[in-house]
């Protein structure tokens, strides 16, 4: 299993809407067929996406494109990382064998 650990600046903190309430974070189930990352609109104060792939691997692509076996990153489960906003819309799944998950959480500057 591989790991990629980002320890986030404490100048981040969980995202919140305008009225403070909490964001609720994303789980994204990955299967046969290719599904965006990010199922719902990002909170508009979100600066950060902090995501991890969990259960099996999974392929992703940032143009447009399908992901597959012979296109796209292939990210191994436990691996997990943050990406801007705008990666995270661009970023489209596909699992490798088995269906994974992708936890997804939104932050923003304190």
């Amino acid at each position: 299993m591989q790991t990629s650990i980002t320890n986030l600046s404490n100048e981040f903190k969980p995202s919140s809407a305008q009225d403070g309430t909490a964001v609720t974070g994303q789980s994204l189930t990955v299967s046969s067929s290719a599904v965006a990352m990010i199922a719902t609109t990002l909170n508009d104060l979100t600066q950060k996406v902090v995501w991890d792939v969990q259960d099996d691997a999974a392929f992703v692509t940032f143009d447009g494109s399908t992901p597959s076996s012979s296109n796209g990153h292939k990210i191994a489960a436990g691996t997990s990382g943050e990406w801007s906003p705008e990666v995270a819309n661009a970023a489209k799944w596909i699992r490798e064998t088995t269906d994974a998950r992708i936890q997804i959480s939104e932050f923003q500057t304190r």
